[in-house]
């Protein structure tokens, strides 16, 4: 029998490569590598149309190459050999079998180191009979297996082939076990690990590490969120004021400066905030005089507010409303010293980082 190795090498050297498996770590696999093996199977043949082809199982061994493009895809050319007879008057047949296919591999679905794969490809199968001639057959190659690394070198790869004939339609099977060894292996880079030290520098004191803090040099106390940047309040300020004035006056008494200076100190608090002057009358006089009059009300309170706080005009709004909108009863001489006023109304917003 015309083989590479003989039948009892393969099955003890089958033997040998399971024992090495199961003493093996998880291997890594590489990215990609090219391969050569060996491979021992058993040629189990379907019934053949005439005596050529209808032949006894046999076993057959075999020489491939190939490549493993990415951890998906490889492809392997194929050449084996074996010897048999015609079942039915015993003739010796030499079996040529080429195959090439292309697989899909599985690492996802690893277990204990095996990865499952399947293939698909064409192979071309030649039967010699002695005395009779020679038949020739293409056929589709079907494949499923497992592979397991074996150190860094070598690879075990057990499966099932089936070769669909296209002519006759019959199928043989053909279960294998090779041996391969790897060259030309590329890794993926492997993460580099960050040192401990490092991970867990918190150079600002706020709980969340260096490596992760996207507001660094958080003020001490602040309390911040999952990336160090504090967590921020806004806070909203209303505040309304009244200035009284004597009877058609338009002169801010003494007596009201404390209140303005309040005022001001809201506006230097919040910077962004300005400043509304509303002027209202009593109903003494015409519409048009108390409209003029009030607006001037206004006015004299902004003036304090710059003379005498250093508010910025930029900030200061005024407006003159007259008569229209009296507070208290305008037929009673202390309703219409209500009346006569100043409002002064801010709205402000502003964020401050919440503490711990």
């Amino acid at each position: 029998m015309k083989a590479f190795i003989s039948q009892s090498a393969i099955i003890g050297g089958l033997a040998l490569l399971l024992s090495a498996a199961s003493a093996q770590a998880d291997q890594r696999w590489p990215e990609s590598f090219g391969y050569v093996g060996v491979q021992g199977s058993h040629f189990d043949t379907g019934k053949g149309r005439d005596n050529l082809d209808n032949i006894h199982n046999f076993w057959q061994y075999a020489i491939h190459a190939g490549y493993r493009f990415n951890p998906r895809f490889s492809a392997q050319l194929q050449y084996g050999e074996g010897d048999t007879e015609t079942r039915q008057t015993d003739i010796d047949v030499d079996s040529r079998l080429i195959s090439l296919t292309g697989r899909a591999h599985w690492h996802e679905m690893s277990l204990a180191g095996f990865v499952p794969y399947g293939g698909a490809g064409y192979g071309y199968h030649r039967l010699k009979v002695d005395g009779f001639g020679t038949k020739r057959e293409d056929a589709i190659v079907l494949e499923g297996g497992l592979q397991r690394l074996l150190g860094t070198r070598f690879m075990l790869d057990g499966g099932l082939r089936a070769l669909v004939e296209l002519e006759d339609g019959f199928i043989d099977t053909q279960p294998f076990v090779a041996l391969d060894f790897l060259f030309g292996k590329r890794y993926a880079a492997a993460p580099v690990a960050t040192p401990r030290s490092e991970i867990w520098m918190d150079s600002d004191g706020d709980g969340v590490p260096d490596h992760l803090d996207q507001c660094p040099d958080t003020p001490a106390g602040a309390l911040v969120d999952d990336v160090g940047c504090p967590i921020m309040l806004t806070e909203s300020v209303n505040i309304t004021l009244y200035v009284e004035f004597d009877l058609d006056s338009t002169t801010v008494k003494p007596a009201f400066f404390e209140e303005i200076g309040q005022l001001a100190e809201v506006l230097v608090q919040y910077p962004d905030s300005e400043v509304l002057l509303e002027g209202h009358t009593d109903s003494t006089g015409s519409a048009s005089y108390n409209q003029n009059l009030s607006l001037s009300r206004a006015d004299a309170v902004m003036r304090v507010l710059i003379s005498e706080f250093n508010i910025d005009s930029s900030r200061i709004r005024t407006s003159g409303m007259g008569l229209t909108q009296p507070i208290a009863d305008n037929s009673t001489e202390e309703g219409r010293a209500r009346n006569r006023r100043v409002e002064a109304v801010v709205q402000a917003t502003r964020e401050e980082m919440k503490r711990r």
